[in-house]
């Protein structure tokens, strides 16, 4: 190397000193001038972020608000129209209040009217109730006393009596103690009475009815007329079928004579046979019963029918003399023109008598005594009715004025 290179070298070596320094103080500042710009940004970003963050939230506060006050002015008027509501219920409750007073005076005006009404009525009723109670059971004595005239209905009587029996004792009053011992000895005496077993002896009037319009007569007339047919043979066909069941087993003279001699028995056996279907011979206390034709057949039949119907009547009305009229005369019809060979003529004779045996009429006791009891009961309360009539009234002097004593001084 030269000595200018060195000098040179020598020359530049101080003043390359300064500018790293320099370079190196610019790097420095740019270094610091661009943590100072990142400083700034970061600063800004964080005053943006507390901008928007404080707008949101302020935003916020006043939606919240909004709501806040919206509510508060919706309870205000809910709690207004509650107010409004609480009052038109008290007004209400104080209305009704009064016309609670209002019912309650009128129930105790009524309740005060009912008691007077009800000690009027007591006060009519204790003088007037005796005689509607004995109205009652007068009427009912007086429908079992019809029913034991007219009908002879005991049972009927009986139920009458009980209903009277019931309405004295449901009444209680020891006023008429005598009347309800005189209506329980009537039912006493209805109760012990034999009653008649209607309904059995109709249904043994049917019968009788159906016996004489079917058992034969005297003449046979067409309501017995039958068709018979011949269930044997005669004694002429048994003569005739004899002498062809022996043909066969005898011959000659002998089998000719052997059927002669059986031809004229059953010959003879049929004669016999015919005259005693000719002629049938009985005894008839009545002549005409062998006279009557057909038509006066069925009339008397009909006849003696219409004399159970009304023997079925005299039943029903307990009349006892027609009872055994009409019995008694159909009893005879039927033993003096009915066949008693019959089985159905003898039972309808049997049944005949029987029923006219039957006694009907009973001996009913009557309700005398019940009625007896009823005209003495009102006797009584119509002697108390007149008796406070013709009591005299204390507050009239009904003391007799004082005899004036003779003078006893000797004066005239």
């Amino acid at each position: 190397m030269s000595e200018s290179d060195q000098s040179t070298s020598t020359v530049s070596a101080p003043s390359a000193a300064p500018t790293s320094a320099l370079a190196d103080a610019q790097s420095a500042s740019r270094s610091s001038g661009r943590l100072g710009r990142i400083l700034l940004v970061v600063v800004l970003l964080l005053a943006i972020a507390l901008g928007v963050g404080l707008y949101e939230q302020n935003r916020q506060y006043r939606v919240l608000k909004a709501d806040f006050e919206q509510q508060h002015s919706q309870n205000a008027q809910l709690a207004q129209e509650t107010s409004q509501q609480a009052e038109q219920a008290l007004s209400l409750a104080r209305a009704q209040a009064a016309q609670v007073e209002d019912l309650r005076s009128a129930l105790d005006d009524t309740s005060s009217q009912v008691q007077e009404l009800d000690q009027a009525l007591q006060l009519m009723t204790d003088s007037g109730s005796d005689l509607l109670l004995l109205n009652d059971i007068d009427h009912l004595v007086t429908i079992a006393q019809q029913q034991l005239s007219l009908g002879g209905n005991v049972a009927n009587a009986i139920i009458s009596l009980e209903a009277a029996q019931a309405q004295l004792a449901r009444a209680n009053r020891p006023g008429l103690a005598a009347l309800q011992q005189s209506i329980n000895g009537d039912i006493d005496r209805l109760r012990a009475v034999a009653t008649i077993n209607v309904a059995a002896l109709s249904a043994q009037l049917d019968q009788l009815s159906d016996w004489l319009g079917s058992a034969p007569l005297l003449m046979p007339d067409t309501a017995t007329a039958v068709a018979t047919a011949p269930t044997t043979s005669s004694p002429v066909q048994a003569s005739t079928v004899a002498p062809a069941a022996s043909a066969h087993s005898n011959s000659g003279w002998q089998a000719a004579l052997q059927d002669s001699w059986t031809w004229v028995q059953g010959a003879g056996q049929q004669v016999v046979h015919d005259l005693k279907k000719l002629f049938d011979i009985r005894r008839v206390d009545d002549s005409a019963a062998l006279l009557m034709s057909p038509d006066q057949a069925q009339r008397f039949r009909e006849g003696l029918k219409q004399r159970a119907i009304t023997a079925q009547l005299a039943l029903m009305m307990h009349q006892s003399k027609i009872w055994k009229s009409e019995l008694a005369r159909i009893a005879q019809a039927l033993d003096q023109r009915y066949d008693m060979r019959a089985e159905t003529a003898r039972q309808a004779l049997k049944l005949a008598r029987s029923l006219h045996d039957t006694a009907i009429e009973i001996s009913l006791p009557t309700v005398d005594n019940s009625l007896a009891a009823i005209a003495a009961a009102r006797d009584a309360e119509a002697a108390q009715e007149v008796a406070p009539d013709t009591a005299p009234d204390p507050s009239e002097d009904t003391t007799p004025p004082a005899v004036q004593s003779p003078a006893t001084d000797g004066t005239v």
